[in-house]
């Protein structure tokens, strides 16, 4: 990537997909949990994050007062309820796979060896600390 390449706009993208990275070159059962936890925790992790954005921007668009501002209201409302289910869901499955053993089967380490050297190179870190996405949370916002 450039360093003018759109994509250095999205560094939560970036930041999920270095998790993403993290979690394929696992090499224990308990760095996998750690990686799972870092998306599935029900206050910390990015589902419920996630779920608070989408519970922002519905109140953005409720706060409009115009038809269409309800409709969104309503489909970012409803993203942020399908969020939070999936994390009810996965309520234990990071403790989960935790439990499947002290490491990880040597099959699965080889392969995930393999898949992690056709990847691109990662970009340099970003020019914006992982503490900005929460500065970009409105106050009253905070779990």
């Amino acid at each position: 990537m450039k360093p003018d390449d759109p994509q250095d706009n999205y560094y939560a993208a970036r930041l999920i997909r270095d998790l993403t990275d993290q979690m394929n070159g696992a090499d224990s059962y308990t760095s996998a949990k750690h990686d799972a936890d870092q998306v599935l925790h029900p206050d910390f992790g990015v589902l419920a994050r996630l779920s608070d954005f989408f519970e922002a921007a519905a109140e953005q668009a409720q706060a409009s007062e115009s038809d269409e501002g309800w409709e969104l209201h309503y489909r970012f409302a409803e993203a942020a309820s399908k969020l939070s289910d999936v994390r009810v869901d996965l309520d234990d499955a990071a403790e989960e796979l935790r439990g499947l053993g002290p490491s990880m089967p040597s099959r699965t380490r080889e392969a995930t060896e393999q898949k992690r050297s056709t990847f691109p190179a990662a970009p340099a870190a970003s020019a914006h600390p992982a503490s900005s996405l929460h500065a970009a949370q409105p106050p009253g916002r905070h779990r």
